[in-house]
């Protein structure tokens, strides 16, 4: 429940300090094959370009995960 209520109260902080008055819209390319540096770059550069604020300086980031098939 605490973390809800914080995630809601930064929510709410983050679009009252959003620097940016009108979000840009932006055509996202298959990345398929990029080099995982590559994406991470452009990802957080489309998400800069949407959403800055001190919140999303302070505790945004970027989280990848990887499906991995044949262990079993």
């Amino acid at each position: 429940m605490r973390q809800e209520l914080l995630g809601f109260l930064l929510d709410g902080l983050h679009e009252d300090l959003d620097r940016i008055i009108k979000m840009p819209y932006i055509e996202w390319s298959n990345f398929d094959g990029w080099p995982d540096a590559e994406v991470v770059r452009i990802s957080w550069k489309y998400h800069k370009a949407r959403f800055d604020s001190i919140i999303v300086n302070l505790f945004h980031g970027q989280l990848t995960s990887r499906l991995v098939s044949g262990l079993f």
